[in-house]
């Protein structure tokens, strides 16, 4: 649908600043409103902008309630992929030059717009983010009391693993020649501890938020069956994803976790760098530890299990099967291990892709 103006919308945590475009004349008409949505309704229903108007602006921390609000009120909104927007070349930059550039990208159709999640599904998704924070806290705490132990030279040899039981007792029965060091130690154990409860606790909510809407338990139970991917992978893909049919094939769902290889190539020439690292951060990290189980031996699919059709158990299947030879082949190269997982966890989006949009 061809419109008629285009309001660029540079949006921060108090203000606003908004960039009206016609897109026959140019005219530009610029403002600087509120957070309030409804503001900017008003602004644009009282402008006398040519119709129909179409609203975008970046995603980022803001969220999409902006892009829900102006939906809710007849005002069509995309949510522009920041990392797929076109570079910048231009040397001054402020908020109504931001709002004016993000209006021109759009009228000149270079803005790829993101999934607008509906307040329940981005509730799914703070809930995995947070699962996510918890257990990078825990590892701080950790190291934090690992290298407490290292730094007083003192050894823990009653078991070949920390973080058991057994190391929880003995640390909360070990003194130190100095008052001062036991205090600091137990209160580095004590944080590490509280970690590990507050990741139970939001495991737990995970657990619960799964049990109680069937579409995600549902997704979750083929996720399952994929080797590599556990209950807090598949929690997450569902999540952050939504609907896999959005994607036209594997590939394009490999491009919206970053896995894909950059490349600058020109004529004759074919170069290919790096993986792109544009897309979502959170998911291509769990994708990594996935493919690293590839290395191991890989679990057999449960084919009693009724839930799962017939046509996914043979797609997982293949999946392993598939997946662990090219880890060999990888090894027989002697391609080094983190180039080799990147290239497993590329092609395992390709399958996690095609076993979600198998029919049931």
């Amino acid at each position: 649908m061809r419109y008629s103006t285009i309001v660029g919308i540079d949006t921060h945590a108090r203000k606003n600043s908004v960039c009206a475009l016609d897109t026959k004349t140019g005219e530009i008409t610029q403002a600087t409103l509120s957070a309030d949505p409804d503001q900017l309704v008003s602004w644009i229903e009282k402008g006398g902008f040519a119709k129909p108007v179409h609203c975008v602006y970046e995603s980022g921390p803001t969220g999409f309630g902006l892009a829900r609000a102006l939906v809710e009120a007849g005002v069509p909104c995309t949510v522009a992929a920041a990392s797929k927007l076109p570079r910048r070349t231009d040397k001054q930059k402020n908020d109504k030059r931001d709002a004016q550039w993000l209006a021109r990208m759009a009228a000149a159709g270079s803005v790829r717009a993101v999934y607008i999640p509906t307040p329940e599904q981005e509730s799914l998704c703070h809930l995995s983010r947070l699962r996510d924070e918890a257990a990078r806290d825990l590892k701080r705490a950790r190291q934090r009391v690992a290298s407490f132990l290292l730094l007083t030279r003192t050894s823990y040899t009653l078991t070949k693993k920390r973080w058991t039981k057994r190391f929880y007792e003995w640390s909360a029965a070990y003194e130190f020649p100095c008052e001062g060091d036991t205090f600091a130690f137990r209160s580095k154990v004590n944080a590490a501890l509280r970690c590990e409860e507050r990741l139970r606790e939001i495991e737990d909510e995970m657990e619960r938020a799964a049990a109680g809407s069937p579409d995600v338990s549902k997704a979750m139970e083929r996720l399952l069956c994929i080797h590599g991917i556990g209950k807090v992978t598949a929690f997450a893909l569902v999540c952050e994803v939504y609907d896999f049919h959005r994607f036209s094939k594997g590939s394009a769902f490999a491009s919206f976790v970053g896995l894909v290889p950059s490349e600058s190539s020109s004529g004759a020439k074919e170069a290919r760098g790096p993986i792109a690292k544009t897309g979502n951060s959170h998911l291509r990290r769990l994708l990594m530890e996935a493919a690293g189980c590839y290395s191991n031996r890989v679990k057999a699919v449960k084919l009693e299990d009724g839930r799962i059709p017939e046509a996914v158990r043979a797609k997982v299947e293949k999946c392993a099967s598939r997946l662990k030879k090219r880890r060999e082949r990888l090894r027989e190269r002697k391609v080094p291990a983190n180039k080799a997982k990147v290239a497993v966890a590329r092609e395992l989006c390709e399958w996690i892709y095609y076993i979600m949009v198998v029919p049931a």
